[in-house]
């Protein structure tokens, strides 16, 4: 039977204390998978993780049918770095769509990823199919995969259809599919052999007859075999943490508590999850009221654009002071439209518990990685220490590029911690 195995492990191993770095990038940003390529196709939506053997993984979609799945053939191809990102493996399709219309593995897209940090296990999730998920229904959904690599990334198992698992946990969701990037592996909780994964996922929902975007986060003890409802009490959409959120990522709190970032115009929605006894029980808690990042003073704000960003929880130090923090870093466009990706970034105190308009509050904006026109981004923490950020840049007028660069906290910051 399941238990509580997990208690919060030492600074140290949870959260590493990020290398010093000048202003100036240490490192030229790198296109893995450049736009109309060999393949002469577009690309698509960055996932990027980290092994424990310090590997990195970077996975994208290869979209020979031009556009989001529903619509033809697309493959989710990866590129593997053995030396914290200097240099990359040739490109590997790790799923291969069929581009047989009407197919349930007509194509594969918008992959999530996560490297389990005790074992050579990495889990990836992503849409399938051959509907588009505006226009998915119960009958004929836009459906849910999920595959595995034992070894690190080196080899991965065949795809397994898990729609109905997902769409059962949500019975008034028409259409649903996971946040793409990044799923979260708690510091905190530990059940059996597994520290636990969470992820989120954005649905179309049937509430007073309406048809409603909601945000729901999942979790699984089991490294992604089975999943729950964090916090679902009527599943109908009411008690969604963000009602009208966009596609969402998680994170997790020093005290364990869970984080919802969603895309929405002008910033972010934040909620946060607030565990009862999370060393007596797991599962209960409460959500707290959803908040826009942009409607509080010293919140998140950004120009007109709404786009897919990422949410990260690391160690860093306060250079004048040399006080050791956690700082929450979130990236997304900072301009007018999709372009000018960069950072904002807050610090967490260790063992503090958030309402949602504290979390929203009191954030500053961070390096802009980008000048030109981009869009999604994601990052992981790398064994050197540094930020592996990867996202969609581009630099001519027929899509983008997936470019990765590896930056440190004290570029991320302008130098005010390391």
């Amino acid at each position: 039977m399941n238990r509580l195995l997990g208690l919060i492990l030492s600074s140290a191993l949870l959260y590493p204390t990020l290398a010093w770095g000048q202003q100036a990038f240490q490192a030229e940003p790198q296109a893995l998978f450049k736009n109309y390529d060999a393949y002469n196709v577009p690309y698509r939506i960055p996932a990027i993780t980290t092994t424990k053997k310090g590997h990195i993984i970077a996975v994208a979609d290869r979209r020979y049918c031009g556009f989001d799945i529903g619509f033809g053939k697309i493959d989710i191809v990866a590129r593997t770095s053995k030396n914290n990102g200097r240099t990359w493996s040739a490109d590997t399709v790790i799923q291969r769509g069929t581009g047989v219309n009407g197919a349930d593995d007509c194509g594969y897209g918008d992959a999530a990823l996560v490297a389990d940090r005790q074992s050579k296990r990495v889990l990836c999730m992503s849409v399938t199919g051959s509907t588009p998920y505006i226009k998915g229904t119960r009958a004929q959904p836009n459906r849910i995969a999920r595959w595995y690599s034992p070894d690190g990334g080196r080899s991965w198992t065949a795809a397994e259809d898990v729609t109905d698992a997902f769409y059962t946990l949500l019975p008034n969701t028409r259409t649903m599919f996971i946040g793409s990037g990044r799923i979260m592996q708690s510091r905190v909780v530990k059940k059996d052999r597994y520290y636990r994964l969470y992820c989120s996922v954005l649905t179309r929902t049937q509430m007073d007859e309406k048809d409603i975007a909601c945000n729901y986060v999942l979790y699984s003890d089991d490294f992604g075999q089975t999943w729950s409802v964090l916090g679902g009490t009527t599943l109908d959409g009411k008690d969604s943490p963000c009602i009208d959120g966009d596609e969402p990522k998680t994170e997790e709190l020093p005290n364990g508590d869970v984080v919802l970032s969603s895309r929405k115009w002008y910033g972010r929605f934040f909620n946060i999850y607030h565990f009862n006894n999370l060393s007596i029980n797991q599962e209960q808690g409460k959500w707290g009221s959803c908040v826009a990042s942009h409607d509080v003073e010293g919140g998140i704000r950004v120009g007109a654009n709404s786009c897919n960003g990422e949410i990260m929880l690391v160690n860093a130090t306060e250079v004048g002071s040399k006080r050791p923090v956690k700082l929450m870093l979130q990236s997304l466009p900072l301009g007018e439209g999709r372009r000018d990706v960069g950072f904002w970034y807050k610090e967490i105190i260790p063992n503090g518990i958030y309402s949602p308009l504290a979390f929203a509050d009191n954030w500053t904006r961070g390096l802009q990685v980008c000048a030109t026109t981009s869009a999604y981004s994601t990052m992981t923490l790398q064994k050197d220490g540094r930020i592996g950020f990867f996202y969609e840049g581009q630099e001519k007028d027929n899509g983008y590029d997936m470019i990765y660069v590896p930056l440190t906290i004290a570029e991320i910051t302008g130098g005010r911690y390391r």
